[in-house]
């Protein structure tokens, strides 16, 4: 692990691998940044003699940011030259009293605990340099060695074998002479402790201990980060550095002694440091715990960072932010004083305190509240559920008639809730995602179906309660609706700790499906309107004189009649109105529209945001149409471009061009009374949505200059109604348009979405295993998003920082590059015929392998621009048709295939691009679309094959099977291929195939169709030999036997005629029978002696019989024992398979049996065949031995001792 105490040079190599991989990614993720700050850099340290510091460094290779330099020490022979070294000296009496590292500050805390004489010994450093020089020197009573070298000599085999605060190629210049540093000391006592076993040899195990745990003191800074919050690390490393200061101190004392005589020393050595050393080893195994700790916690901190990472990417990296942020505006929008009447009633209190399961709904006219009522109950359940243990898990969703209405998007949300509270959860997450995908081979994190099944799982296993809250239910989408709400019945049936609370508009297929919900109906109360009217006047009104605010108070709340979203408009008019005098006040308030006329009071408001202006008109309405059919929020950039490109001319061809034409705070500024709260000071945020559903509902259904008579149902002309039923398609059509038309624009096709640096991150990224090296250092910055991605603004979002993003706006794409590539797709599926986008624009913007395919399709992978994808699609394998195919409306590829103008040979399209179509079709497509493919007199004849029905039963075999129509893809085989499985002599094939996926639903029509046709019958009944590799592919009855497929099996035994596929055997000999050992079904192996005895006997061309190859299977193998004894009893097998001489043949299968180690299998051949166990025993000596050497010689006293018993035989 890299660290400050470890010199660069010598990091060991997979240290300095990864030290460059890290180095690198932080290049490519923010390269206008450097790897480490000037100003973050502290300043180096400079001795008083500069020439000889830098000598020193120069010659011990250290670090001038590392506090020690710790070296491998190398092979030491004896006979190696040891030379003398002259000292090279560093005083330095104040290095640390500017150091600020964990070392400095444990080494200052652990040498101001010792009084002043010694601090002054150890500041001043007088005696060691005296000391380190007479260390090396020769010394008479040595023999004419030095204390040092001896000790070195001594050590050099212990010394191998972990690192040394010194070079051993140069040690005692390596040597740092002074104890004043944290890195001196270090350096010192080592030097010290050497010398130390060179004058006594009695102290070589204690020194040796030491020094084996000085290395400790270099991995404080545990893989470069800083996680001694708690100072536990630094309080583990004080003790450790008093130690080594007493050492010191003590060593100094003795060795500079005036009467310095070698057997004297030995003697005060022997009786001073082993006390000193035996405590420097308990507290240096202390810290290197403490160390240990800290990594694991480390470690730890990385896979849950990583493991948020992944399932913030896969269910949507802002849903959190958004859904809190929406809650917390509708925190300011409410008066609590109106809502607490729900947690009064009656029914409230029974569904919070029912002991199970239980639901509750509150119904609600449109405008009245019910998302702030919902906000409320919300915020109470927490409150009042943080003081009960086991406190329950709370989810909570608002619905939108949006993306944020769909199953997808709500399953996400809750799932993202739950694993933020219940953590456990995120590692069967991640487990059940990688093995969905691996089974299912599509992203489950992007199937409604694949998220609920989850979510229903971990709810049925929560042991708490849980409790979900989902408001609007009416304004999802009717299919989401319908699989959200019978989900929660579901759960509600098999668990009892489920509460549930919806709120919706009264509807009646929607009560009808919440039968076994409690209703609470809302109705308008003059007391809580009053209080609404008050809180809305202060908030938008509070610069108006008093009596305003009075009179506007008392009259709405009369007028009110329970409308929040007509109390809240109303008072915006006056705002905008600025009627500051009471007459003017007065006269105001007797003209305004009523609730039950809210169209009026949107048409008033559209007229003041525009000042009648046409100009000004024809934007707003823009804006408020293309947020009506988003299919997210958008921003206030995106939003620009929009209306821009909407209102362009067919001239605009560039980003530039159209660029010149974005005025997004005009936009802003006319919609601003028909939007919810925006944050102005971020205008790419993802926020800009309209005010209220009544106000989406009113767009749908007119334009602004129809507003005032929308309302009045008994005028409207057929034209008016026709145009009204058509209106939402259009405004679906004109987005569509408009995102087409962006993405047709010139830069699209010419320049990379990526950078070269991002696309060299998605490499890295995709790496096996390189997410675990993605280890920042706390010395350098963190990433700061792209303003296109959410801005960071507290620590909740602290995970999205470790998100690479990035900017399409950076690389020329402009600012409705985000939207228009992930949603145009969603545009085009609700197309109509006269309002599709020419289908040469299609075909342009899909071009096989251009630029602009890959780019949009990169960017639709990316919705949250992270540059690790959401998804996966590969560009390549997409072309016109397929992308129609899978994504448009069944009239725009019937328009793709007619059209004569449009060659599907030319290079706009895929060589393969038909069966490219069919193959993604039939994997994640809408399967009813084959059947256009397979009818066009173009396209369809290349496809009618045995092969494309392989892989759609295929498809069926490993899918949800009630999820996709399988059904009439199926009915294609007969109703346009039904000539071509006679004639060209497939459809025995199609058969076989179609038991081999254990396709029943093709099977059955099959032999529907047999029993109409005869020349059908005849033709899937033959008895052939199967023109495939390899050559043992059995007929029907063979291929449901070897797949273990027992329905189908019994649906073709009962079939007439099937007799010869029945006694079918393949080119080495197997019957039914034998490919029943496979698996050793006790059923099947029943079914088939019942049809077919004859088989039980019947050997193969290496002369084996079905209860052969029993015996030979594996001894796990359920069912394996009772097959064996299905085949003797019911089959009557011959139970020595065949072989008549007197004695026992090699092959027989209870020499088979004995040899494999099979005690088991014995016994049922012996007791149930009737097999003579004696036939594979021998007498040698006197004692029974087995005939056979046993495979597996510990399983043998077992056969042994089981076949004597049998054999009535003493082993």
């Amino acid at each position: 692990m890299p660290s400050k105490l470890f010199s660069q040079l010598q990091l060991p190599v997979p240290t300095q691998e990864r030290g460059r991989r890290n180095s690198w990614r932080e290049k490519l993720r923010w390269p206008s940044r450097s790897r480490e700050s000037s100003r973050s850099r502290p300043p180096r340290e400079q001795s008083p003699d500069s020439e000889s510091s830098e000598r020193h460094v120069a010659v011990s290779g250290h670090n001038e940011d590392a506090p020690i330099l710790v070296a491998s020490s190398p092979p030491i022979s004896s006979s190696a030259s040891l030379t003398e070294t002259p000292i090279t000296i560093i005083k330095d009496d104040k290095a640390t009293a500017g150091s600020t590292d964990l070392w400095s500050s444990a080494y200052l805390e652990a040498l101001y605990s010792f009084g002043d004489e010694v601090k002054s010994v150890i500041l001043k450093g007088e005696r060691i340099e005296t000391l380190l020089t007479s260390l090396q020197q020769t010394n008479k009573e040595l023999a004419g060695d030095s204390l040092f070298w001896r000790g070195l000599r001594r050590l050099q085999g212990p010394l191998k074998t972990f690192k040394l605060a010194l070079d051993m190629a140069s040690p005692i210049a390596s040597a740092q002479l002074t104890a004043s540093t944290a890195v001196g000391v270090v350096s010192c006592v080592t030097t010290i402790a050497i010398a130390v076993c060179g004058a006594e040899d009695s102290l070589n195990t204690q020194i040796i201990s030491m020094l084996e745990h000085v290395a400790i003191i270099d991995d404080c800074d545990t893989l470069g980060q800083k996680l001694d919050v708690e100072n536990g690390i630094h309080k583990a490393l004080v003790p450790v550095y008093k130690d080594l200061l007493s050492f010191y101190i003590a060593a100094l004392d003795i060795l500079t002694s005036k009467a310095f005589v070698v057997a004297l020393v030995c003697d005060q050595l022997s009786q001073r440091l082993p006390t000193i050393v035996s405590d420097f080893v308990k507290h240096a195994a202390l810290l290197r715990d403490r160390i240990g700790n800290a990594t694991l916690e480390l470690v730890t901190d990385i896979k849950k960072l990583l493991q948020d990472n992944k399932i913030q990417k896969l269910l949507g990296v802002n849903k959190d932010k958004q859904r809190s942020e929406f809650h917390s505006d509708l925190r300011a929008l409410r008066a609590s004083d109106a809502c607490k009447w729900i947690l009064a009633d009656p029914k409230f209190v029974e569904w919070y305190n029912a002991p199970t399961s239980a639901q509750l709904v509150v119904f609600g006219h449109m405008g009245c509240g019910k998302t702030v009522i919902t906000a409320h109950v919300i915020e109470e359940l927490i409150r009042l559920n943080n003081h009960r243990l086991p406190r329950p898990v709370i989810c909570y969703h608002y619905c939108g008639n949006d993306e944020r209405g769909t199953a997808l998007y709500i399953y996400s949300s809750l799932i993202l809730q739950l694993l933020d509270q219940q953590e456990g959860l995120k590692v069967e997450f991640d487990r059940w995602y990688d093995r969905t995908k691996e089974s299912e081979r599509l992203d489950p994190a992007q199937c409604s179906a694949d998220l609920g099944k989850f979510l229903s799982a971990c709810v049925k296993n929560l042991d708490r309660e849980l409790v979900v809250v989902i408001d609007a239910l009416d304004e999802c989408d009717s299919d989401s609706r319908d699989e959200l709400i019978m989900l929660l019945d579901s759960l509600s049936n098999e668990t009892q700790r489920l509460k549930v609370f919806l709120s919706s508009r009264p509807d009646e297929e929607i009560e009808g499906s919440l039968r076994r919900a409690s209703r609470i109906r809302w109705s308008p109360s003059r007391d809580r309107d009053a209080i609404i009217v008050e809180h809305t006047v202060k908030r938008y009104l509070k610069n108006s004189p008093p009596d305003i605010q009075s009179l506007v108070t008392q009259r709405l709340s009369e007028l009110a009649q329970g409308s929040a979203i007509w109390v809240k408009l109303t008072v915006q008019v006056i705002q905008k109105r600025r009627i500051r005098a009471l007459g003017p006040m007065k006269t105001f308030l007797a003209d305004i529209p009523s609730p039950t006329e809210l169209s009026q009071l949107y048409s008033k408001l559209f007229a003041y945001a525009t000042g009648n202006d046409p100009a000004n008109a024809q934007v707003a309405a823009s804006a408020l149409q293309t947020l009506a059919v988003a299919r997210r929020p958008l921003s206030i950039m995106e939003l620009g471009w929009a209306v821009a490109l909407n209102d362009a001319g067919t001239d605009i061809r560039t980003v530039s061009q159209l660029e010149a034409l974005v005025d997004e705070r005009r936009v802003l500024n006319l919609l601003q009374p028909f939007l919810s709260q925006v944050d102005f000071e971020d205008d790419r945020k993802r926020q800009v949505t309209l005010v209220h559903q009544s106000l989406k509902e009113l767009i749908l259904r007119d334009g602004p200059s129809h507003w005032t008579r929308s309302q009045d149902t008994d005028g409207k002309s057929s034209t008016d109604e026709q145009r009204i039923h058509l209106r939402p398609s259009k405004l679906e059509a004109n987005l569509l348009r408009v995102c087409v038309k962006y993405l047709l624009l010139d830069e699209f096709n010419e320049n990379n979405l990526f950078s070269d640096e991002q696309e060299t991150i998605q490499s890295l990224e995709e790496m096996p295993g390189f997410a675990s090296f993605d280890l920042s250092s706390d010395d350098v910055p963190p990433p700061v998003p792209s303003t296109a991605s959410p801005v960071l603004k507290d620590e909740e979002e602290a995970k999205e920082a470790k998100e690479i993003y990035y900017d399409p706006a950076e690389r020329g794409f402009g600012e409705f590059y985000v939207y228009a590539s992930c949603f145009w797709l969603d545009h085009f599926k609700v197309g109509t015929p006269d309002l599709l986008p020419d289908i040469s624009d299609i075909v342009k913007l899909c071009k096989a392998g251009s630029k602009r395919l890959q780019n949009w399709i990169g960017q639709m992978c990316r919705p949250d621009c992270t540059v690790t994808p959401k998804f996966d699609y590969d560009s390549l394998s997409q072309d016109p048709l397929t992308v129609v195919s899978l994504h448009g409306p069944e009239i725009a590829l019937k328009m793709l295939l007619e059209d004569d103008k449009i060659d599907l040979g030319s290079k706009e399209f895929l060589v393969d691009s038909v069966r490219q179509a069919v193959k993604q079709i039939i994997q994640w497509g809408d399967i009813s679309r084959l059947s256009i493919l397979f009818r066009d007199a173009r396209v369809g004849p290349g496809i009618r094959n045995i092969g494309i029905f392989h892989q759609m039963m295929t498809q069926w075999a490993s899918s949800d099977k009630e999820s996709r129509p399988w059904a009439g893809s199926f009915d294609l085989v007969f109703e346009i291929c039904d000539d071509s499985l006679v004639r060209g002599k497939w459809g025995n094939e199609l058969l076989c195939l179609a038991v081999s996926c254990g396709c029943l639903p093709m099977v059955k029509r099959l032999f529907e169709e047999a029993a109409r046709n005869p020349a059908m019958r005849n033709e899937i009944l033959r008895d052939v030999r199967r023109d495939i590799r390899p050559p043992d592919y059995h007929q029907s009855v063979g291929e449901a036997v070897w797949y273990n497929h027992i329905e189908i099996l019994r649906y073709l035994l009962e079939q007439e005629g099937i007799e010869l596929h029945l006694r079918h055997r393949d080119s080495d000999g197997y019957n039914v029978i034998h490919r029943a050992a496979r698996w050793c079904n006790p059923e099947v192996v029943s079914v088939l002696i019942s049809h077919f005895p004859e088989g039980v006997n019947q050997s193969n061309k290496h002369g084996d019989t079905p209860l052969h190859l029993v015996v030979f299977g594996a001894q796990g193998m359920v069912g394996r024992l009772e097959s064996a004894k299905i085949l003797l009893t019911e089959g009557h097998a011959d139970v020595r398979g065949g072989h008549t001489g007197e004695l026992s043949s090699w092959g027989e299968p209870l020499r088979m049996a004995a040899r494999y180690g099979d005690a088991a299998m014995c016994c049922v051949l012996v007791e149930v065949g009737g097999a003579d166990p004696r036939s594979v025993l021998k007498v040698e000596n006197g004692r029974p031995e087995l005939m056979d050497p046993v495979d597996f010689k510990e399983l043998a006293p077992k056969v042994l001792e089981t076949l004597c018993s049998l054999a009535g035989m003493a082993c």
